[in-house]
């Protein structure tokens, strides 16, 4: 496996660890959300496997991330700033297509629903965000103002969304995980405590599971 150090702040570890010989996976290293290349199509695209946000992270914990990375078919474990920048689930999408190509009815269904478990991990597991009450601007108003001050405290910014996929025959395994509360479901259509919903998951994936006490999620999608 490769490792790109994508972010003039991050070539301090891949030197270290003596990176191997250019294969078919690349790690992508990114430096925070001012790192300029994050946002860019070709560091998503294959031979590039996984995507690591390296801040706030030591020498040691970046090399379990990496380890970890080289057991799954795509990986990516970036900060809640970083990823909250990116728009992920239109990126992770175009990542199954350029492996499995998709039709575009299903690559916008699969957008819609990894952005629904994306935007949940970030919104309500990570930063600790409520959805709107009500449907108003005031409603609106209050939703954006608790995201900014969430997005701008360090305590809640850092904290990171695990993306995990794996692909089987006709299908790809996605599990996105978050480093939050969790939250229980109230049997009343799948909304838990938090407010998170997930009929429209159900919806389109072909299974799902919730894991860690809410903190994680586990879907199936056919291709």
């Amino acid at each position: 496996m490769r490792i790109v150090a994508a972010a003039c702040g991050v070539p301090r570890w891949a030197p270290r660890t003596g990176s191997p010989a250019p294969s078919a996976s690349v790690v992508v290293l990114f430096s925070g959300s001012d790192d300029p290349n994050a946002a860019s199509p070709a560091l998503w695209m294959p031979p590039s496997t996984a995507w690591i946000d390296v801040t706030g992270l030591s020498d040691e914990v970046l090399g379990r991330t990496v380890r970890l990375a080289e057991t799954h078919d795509l990986y990516l474990s970036l900060t809640t700033r970083l990823a909250n920048e990116l728009h992920l689930a239109g990126r992770i999408v175009a990542a199954i297509d350029a492996r499995r190509p998709l039709s575009e009815h299903r690559r916008d269904d699969l957008e819609l629903a990894l952005h629904e478990a994306v935007s949940n991990a970030l919104v309500h597991g990570n930063l600790q965000v409520e959805g709107m009450k009500g449907v108003s601007m005031a409603a609106l108003d209050r939703f954006s103002s608790d995201l900014a001050v969430r997005l701008a405290d360090p305590v809640f910014s850092r904290r990171r969304i695990e993306v995990v996929l794996d692909f089987e025959h006709g299908a790809v395994v996605v599990e996105v995980g978050d480093e939050g509360r969790g939250f229980q479901l109230d049997g009343r259509g799948g909304h838990g405590a938090s407010g998170r919903g997930l009929g429209l998951i159900s919806t389109i994936a072909e299974s799902y599971e919730l894991l860690d006490g809410g903190r994680r999620i586990r879907m199936r999608f056919a291709l």
